[in-house]
């Protein structure tokens, strides 16, 4: 469930089966499924997990298409859409500075930031595989 890691394996096509706990950086996996539209390889518990992945190694069939929707989504998806995070990022430091700075204002500490995005808390469909 590494970050990193995570998405060089999506970049090469390979699905992640995940199973996300309590820590933060033991649910990257889960992060990145639901990114690319592949919920179903989000594991509820160990024991779901374990079933699972026995799935995917007796339906081959069915892994090759995951594989294929997850080559298809760096076409579609937010995950891989690396110019719109950009865009974002952007959009949102522009708005901390005109918050920070506002009225000729020294910046500083003391501000407090709330921050919505559209369409936050959404995903894509999930993928047809």
């Amino acid at each position: 469930n590494g970050g990193t890691t995570g998405l060089d394996a999506y970049w090469a096509d390979v699905p992640i089966l995940s199973t996300p706990v309590e820590k933060f950086s033991a649910r990257y996996g889960a992060t990145f499924n639901r990114g690319a539209g592949l919920e179903a390889l989000t594991a509820r518990n160990s024991e779901d997990y374990i079933a699972v992945a026995v799935q995917l190694i007796k339906r081959h069939g069915r892994l090759r298409r995951i594989r294929n929707a997850l080559h298809a989504a760096k076409n579609t998806s937010a995950l891989f859409d690396t110019w719109r995070f950009m865009k974002g990022f952007e959009g949102l430091l522009k708005m901390q500075w005109d918050v920070a700075f506002k009225d000729g204002g020294e910046g500083g500490e003391g501000h407090a930031y709330h921050v919505v995005r559209a369409g936050a808390g959404t995903s894509p469909p999930p993928l047809q595989y």
